[in-house]
């Protein structure tokens, strides 16, 4: 299966555009490293949400392709402080005085290889906070490292964040994955199902934050095994309180268009937040749980982790492109 790389222009920024006979990518680089395009060539579908202006694109930028989240969801005041050291990001979200989303997905990364090997083709592009201004918000030095590497249907990504720093900080990643749902033109939500690998429910305040109360999620086996999102609107929180003896992965299946994607975390996931509106749907992964600095619960209940300086964390996901 012959791979391919160009580099194109989109939305008048420059990007790459990778695949092979089953899949075709688009990649922008300058756009937080923003995975545009992924299209299923087999039955011509765009799995993700793809603007077709960088018009359109400005409007929303964080409701197309898969924006990277450092440090996921909101965060309370934009502020936290960590062992002394404060956290301060602009409060973008004014109507509930948070900020929301990070600071990767806005920013430009650097493309560090394009290669094809074989029936691999694999992308690397790379942040540094060096080069910005952002000891303001982030007074930490780091590197975020992502990996792109397509085998016929299957793309895997790898993000690695390193501490380039002296002092230890809080970290918590995730992906705003914005699919087509349904993914065919002309395709009924009522022919759709979505599952996700939870059983609990975090409470939401009107804040959109997490109030530490935690229950059962409605309809388990329902939620796990495949839901319809026909007439229901989400921007829910959820987790997995036990040994994961679930594949952490969210699988989105449209019987009219006949494929399903299956969507994979690894064990650093442990939550997911489901949001969606007329025409998509967002399954976000998340390592830590939405303001996890600023709530009074333990790390370990939150997700919250520490990388010392000079440590490296790897965090990986999978999207796969299925016939029913």
């Amino acid at each position: 299966m012959t791979g391919y790389i160009e580099d194109i222009t989109f939305l008048n920024e420059k990007a790459i555009k990778f695949g092979n006979e089953k899949v075709e990518a688009i990649l922008a680089p300058s756009l937080g490293s923003n995975l545009l395009s992924l299209k299923y060539k087999h039955k011509d579908i765009e799995v993700l949400r793809t603007p077709v202006s960088l018009e359109e694109y400005k409007k929303a930028p964080i409701l197309y392709g898969m924006p990277i989240l450092f440090p996921p969801n909101r965060i309370e005041g934009g502020q936290f402080t960590y062992k002394g050291t404060e956290y301060r990001f602009p409060v973008n979200e004014r109507g509930k005085f948070n900020h929301i989303h990070g600071f990767l997905h806005d920013k430009p990364w650097q493309v560090c290889k394009k290669e094809v090997n074989g029936k691999e083709i694999v992308i690397n592009t790379e942040f540094s906070s060096s080069e910005f201004d952002l000891k303001d918000s982030f007074p930490q030095d780091i590197t975020v490292n992502m990996s792109l590497s397509l085998r016929a249907e299957t793309l895997d990504i790898k993000l690695e964040i390193t501490n380039k720093g002296i002092e230890p900080f809080p970290w918590g990643a995730g992906y705003h994955t914005v699919f087509n749902f349904p993914f065919g033109p002309g395709g009924k939500l009522e022919d759709c199902r979505i599952s996700l690998p939870v059983n609990k429910h975090w409470e939401l305040n009107e804040r959109s934050l997490p109030t530490g109360a935690i229950h059962e999620t409605a309809d388990t086996m329902e939620i796990q095994n495949g839901f319809s999102l026909e007439g229901r609107l989400f921007d829910d929180l959820f987790g997995y309180d036990e040994e994961r003896a679930l594949e952490n992965e969210c699988i989105l299946t449209d019987q009219e268009a006949g494929i399903h994607v299956i969507y994979h975390a690894d064990q650093h996931f442990m939550f997911w937040v489901l949001f969606n509106q007329e025409g998509f749907v967002c399954p976000e992964p998340y390592t830590w749980v939405t303001n996890a600095p600023n709530l009074d619960l333990s790390a370990k209940l939150t997700g919250l982790r520490e990388l010392r300086s000079g440590e490296t964390v790897q965090l990986r996901t999978r999207l796969a492109i299925k016939d029913i």
